[in-house]
């Protein structure tokens, strides 16, 4: 055998070799969503409020990688209370929220890691796992759902499924205290390409507390469905069983339409949360969400693929049993799209107390929002 075809056989089997224990290098990518607003009451006073959400994914292998995320939010604002602490004060949510502009310069907090190794049999992610049902499309409660709110374990997921139908089941240690742990679990049934059924359960349980005062059960089911290129339709109903001496009820029940005709179009969120406790907002409390009812609608025009105009008039209720506590908003809003995944909002707002004797509300406002 020729001295060089030798060579290049002893070459061949090195590298072979030296490849098996070599692996390249990981695959880095970000992503990421920003949302920032700026807007005044008229009153004299301005509001600043943040969110800036970022995700590193590094994959190893088709099969393996990993995930880190990290978060700026206003909505950890702090704010002086009557002994003149600082305290977390939820004011600077997004949008529109009572962010103070002085606290605007937020802190990166780490919001969660793991990792993820799609096998043949499922996708199984170890570490940090979130889970949020029932989310809103109406452009307030954007960041917000109304089965479950956005909550955090430590544990591992594991998902299977086909077109046709996915699985998924987590559990985990709560991020609550030292003695909460939960349980859930996401059905999807796709019926077709436009229609789909989705069913969301879980339990969430103190271990040093009985049953009746430790432990929240939810339940919620969502469909989604298209017809045609002319509506769209999101329904979510959910169930909430909260511990207490005396146990919480709450159902709450999400209906979103949506109509388009050519250049226009129209938007419909209706809501309500229905509880055995009066005058207590438990939606507020469980969910974070500000009304027990409101009606949305928006009518819209698109000018071209960079410019559109939208009319939401509202109606909000924070408490069904308190009367008179409503308000009737108008928010004429200009929707400006420089490019994909590059939102600015600039908006109006008038608000109508129900209350006879209450002055009316206003305010003005811009919004930038980047997904990337």
């Amino acid at each position: 055998m020729n001295l060089k075809v030798k060579a290049a056989i002893v070459v061949s089997a090195c590298t072979m070799f030296l490849s098996s224990f070599v692996t390249a290098a990981p695959q880095v990518s970000f992503s990421g969503y920003l949302d920032a607003d700026g807007w005044a009451d008229f009153t004299g006073k301005y509001y600043t409020n943040t969110e800036l959400d970022l995700g590193l994914t590094v994959k190893f292998s088709d099969a393996v990688s990993a995930h880190v995320y990290a978060t700026a939010n206003g909505v950890y604002s702090t704010m002086k209370d009557e002994n003149d602490f600082l305290r977390p004060s939820g004011a600077g949510s997004i949008p529109a929220g009572y962010g103070v502009p002085n606290e605007r310069w937020l802190t990166m907090n780490f919001d969660g890691f793991d990792i993820t190794y799609a096998s043949p049999f499922g996708t199984f992610s170890v570490g940090d796992i979130v889970y949020q049902y029932g989310k809103f499309n109406y452009y307030i409660y954007k960041r917000k759902s109304m089965i479950t709110m956005e909550s955090f374990s430590r544990g591992i997921k594991y998902s299977v499924g086909n077109d046709k139908f996915t699985q998924d089941l987590q559990i985990g240690i709560a991020d609550l205290d030292m003695y909460t742990a939960d349980i859930n679990g996401a059905s999807t049934i796709n019926m077709s390409e436009s229609q789909s059924v989705g069913l969301f359960y879980g339990i969430r349980g103190n271990s040093q507390l009985k049953f009746k005062e430790g432990t929240n059960i939810f339940a919620g089911l969502e469909y989604k469905g298209s017809f045609g290129d002319a509506l769209s339709l999101k329904l979510d109903v959910g169930y909430n069983s909260l511990a207490g001496e005396e146990r919480i009820n709450l159902t709450t029940i999400l209906l979103e339409p949506s109509l388009s005709f050519g250049s226009f179009t129209v938007a419909a969120t209706a809501f309500v949360g229905i509880d055995n406790v009066d005058s207590v907002n438990i939606t507020a409390d469980n969910l974070g969400i500000g009304d027990e009812m409101f009606f949305y609608v928006e009518p819209g025009y698109s000018f071209n693929d960079n410019f559109d105009f939208g009319l939401p008039l509202e109606y909000h209720d924070p408490n069904i049993d308190i009367e008179k506590d409503g308000a009737f908003w108008i928010v004429p809003t200009f929707y400006i799209y420089p490019i994909e995944n590059v939102q600015w909002w600039i908006w109006g707002q008038i608000v109508k107390y129900t209350e006879k004797d209450a002055d009316n509300a206003y305010g003005f406002g811009s919004e930038i929002i980047v997904t990337f």
